[in-house]
């Protein structure tokens, strides 16, 4: 009998994000209103230039609202970023029988060696949260760290294709 789970995880604003939303406002305004009435041609156009770089501040700022999907499919886990609940992008695909070690990041099982990892998928809504769990595996021959927060279902079935591995 095949299994298939979808998680759907929405990451969380940092100030970060707030500080590029502002920045990407103070800009629009300083070009729109402070270099383009300068420049003599362009000063006809003010209005369409007015809208052209107000839709480019927004179309900046709703860029910032992610989400990631899981989906498992028997032992096959696909994570998916969905920007702006409008593209997506693939992030990774693999088989849970090729993790190394799966446990929680709050544990002593993530250790030294698999925080050295160089190459590490975030696909969380914060590191900060307490479901937060991690997977290393090799993807393309690279060692690679997964981050992501699976529902209990999901754990439960990749615990049935890695028993040994699985740390709860």
């Amino acid at each position: 009998m095949d299994v298939f789970i979808e998680r759907l995880v929405k990451k969380q604003k940092t100030s970060k994000d707030t500080l590029f939303s502002i920045g990407v406002v103070v800009a629009t305004l300083i070009i729109v209103f402070g270099v383009i009435p300068l420049i003599p041609i362009v000063r006809n156009f003010l209005i369409f230039f007015l809208l052209l770089f107000g839709y480019l501040a927004y179309y900046l700022i709703r860029s910032r609202n992610i989400e990631f999907e899981y989906s498992l499919t028997n032992s096959d886990l696909d994570v998916d970023k969905i920007i702006d609940q409008k593209r997506r992008k693939h992030v990774v695909s693999v088989d849970c029988r090729d993790f190394e070690i799966m446990a929680r990041v709050n544990t002593d099982k993530f250790t030294e060696d698999i925080k050295a990892i160089k190459n590490r998928i975030e696909a969380v809504s914060s590191m900060s949260s307490p479901d937060v769990y991690f997977a290393v595996f090799e993807d393309k021959g690279i060692k690679t760290v997964l981050f992501f927060e699976p529902n209990e279902k999901m754990i439960e079935t990749i615990g049935r294709y890695i028993p040994r591995k699985l740390f709860k």
